[in-house]
């Protein structure tokens, strides 16, 4: 009895000292750097200063199919909070400037817009023509977070706004 009552404060000793190594890397501010530390954590091997720095320096932006530079902002914005939490990336932007590139039906009658840097984003109801007329291909468009979670997707000129999620 004494064995097990042994073995199990080891174990729980062991979880205390794992939870404070947990939030110490919590606390770390540098997505790069919290991540070096969870997978030290997790495997025991840490990257060097100098690796980090350079995976920094290459995670600021990105380019897509026009060589025209995206933020990493932009290029994350519309993920899901579960999306966010599994990428360990924060977005702060409340907004998306864009162009509606294609639209498409799909099953169901929900409407699918592709925009100019390639999200596809996908109405929430199915759409009345009225409001479809006013989501058309090289319509600009605002896509905004709404409160509750969600997105709203706003045309410029006619300042219709319709519910929409990001497919990818």
């Amino acid at each position: 009895m004494k064995k097990y009552f042994l073995v199990i404060f080891i174990i729980s000793m062991y979880e205390l000292n794992a939870e404070v190594k947990l939030e110490d890397c919590a606390s770390i501010k540098s997505d790069i750097k919290r991540l070096a530390c969870y997978d030290y954590l997790t495997t025991g091997v840490s990257k060097t200063s100098e690796e980090l720095s350079k995976k920094e320096s290459n995670d600021t932006s990105s380019v897509d199919n026009d060589n025209e530079t995206i933020s990493k902002e932009e290029a994350n914005f519309g993920l899901s909070n579960k999306q966010k939490i599994e990428a360990q990336i924060q977005v702060n932007k409340l907004q998306l400037n864009s162009i509606i590139s294609n639209v498409s039906k799909v099953v169901g009658g929900k409407t699918r817009f592709k925009l100019s840097n390639d999200q596809l984003w996908e109405s929430q109801s199915v759409l009345s023509s009225i409001k479809l007329n006013n989501f058309r291909v090289k319509n600009n468009i605002v896509i905004e977070e709404a409160n509750m979670g969600g997105f709203w997707m706003i045309n410029i000129s006619s300042n219709v706004k319709i519910k929409v999620k990001r497919i990818s």
